[in-house]
């Protein structure tokens, strides 16, 4: 066990000797416990370790540990005491209460909701923790309201196919199709972008990876066909070469854009893409900035909310498609 860890682990076999109703503890049994997960000490550390466990300001244990001449061995004097029940301090109640709301942010996604409960459970723990003058995280932290994404209710099959390898059938229904049609897909894993699901796997007719949203997903259900495991990709890098969730034909290109001075502060807080690189930084010029990634819908459609805030200097047939679509749309207005 590393050095670093090893005093709080002494301080939990301790805590739980000592917790032990009606029992007394001598330092030699309290060594032979701690040598059962293979930590080597001496009397002289757990001589310390009381101490600190006693006395330490940092730990603020303060533990009622005290030793019995008549039984021979250490104790608490308290037998409701123990480090587990501590009270909460500020700093934790106030990390557990912004945990327990951003997760309740995400409860309409149906593998969360076996958890709301307990996050309501700990909403409620840290209010009574709490003092009476104490506002809530939940009244000055505002998080952005999202409709609940369609197609969410196939999560949890498809969750567990994903985990038991087992393909699905899909009735999938593309933008602009007339039907739906049933394809095989033996699901790879799980992909959100901007409140829409995705799932991603071989198509096996097709014996290629696609693609699926879940907002187009008409039903889903197991195919009970054999399951061919994942050869062809990454799942942990598949997509790192884009912006959201289209890969295009998978070309990486070299992509500079020169954004104006009032934008660069924002670009450098959050990157667009995690390829972003700095190439100028001028308060005349503006925010050089250059990226490896596919050029696809998502990105487009980022560099047109910018407006006449950035400039595409390469790739060329990048730029001849954003004065494209601006041009079709001041034309709309004319």
């Amino acid at each position: 066990m590393p050095q670093t860890r090893q005093p709080t682990a002494r301080y939990k076999i301790i805590n739980e000797c000592l917790s032990r109703p009606g029992s007394y503890w001598t330092k030699q049994q309290l060594l032979d416990k701690i040598s059962e997960i293979d930590i080597d000490i001496k009397g002289r550390s757990i001589d310390g370790d009381l101490h600190l466990m006693r006395h330490c300001p940092q730990l603020k244990y303060y533990a009622p540990i005290v030793y019995c001449k008549n039984r021979k061995g250490y104790h608490y004097t308290d037998p409701d005491y123990s480090i587990d029940k501590l009270p909460l301090n500020h700093a934790d109640i106030l990390a557990l209460e912004l945990a327990a709301t951003t997760l309740k942010q995400y409860q309409y996604i149906p593998i969360m909701k076996e958890f709301t409960t307990i996050i309501d459970k700990i909403i409620r723990v840290v209010n009574r923790a709490k003092q009476a003058d104490h506002e809530s995280i939940l009244d000055f932290i505002e998080f952005e309201k999202t409709p609940v994404a369609l197609g969410i209710e196939h999560m949890d099959i498809i969750i567990e196919a994903i985990q038991k390898k087992l393909p699905l059938n899909l009735s999938y229904q593309k933008f602009g199709a007339d039907i739906s049609t049933t394809q095989l897909v033996h699901p790879y894993f799980l992909k959100e972008y901007r409140n829409r699901w995705y799932v991603i796997g071989l198509n096996e007719s097709k014996n290629e990876i696609r693609t699926y949203g879940f907002d187009r997903i008409k039903s889903v259900e197991y195919s009970g066909t054999p399951h061919i495991p994942n050869t062809l990709i990454d799942t942990k890098e598949y997509l790192g070469n884009c912006v959201g969730i289209d890969l295009k034909d998978n070309v990486v290109e070299l992509v500079q854009l020169l954004f104006t001075p009032n934008q660069s502060h924002y670009l450098k807080s959050q990157a667009l893409h995690k390829s972003q690189t700095i190439l100028e930084d001028s308060p005349e010029k503006g925010l050089l900035l250059e990226y490896r990634l596919v050029v696809n819908y998502e990105l487009i459609g980022i560099l047109l909310s910018y407006g006449a805030d950035v400039k595409v200097l390469t790739p060329q047939s990048l730029g001849n498609t954003i004065v494209e679509i601006l041009d079709r749309t001041k034309n709309r207005y004319i």
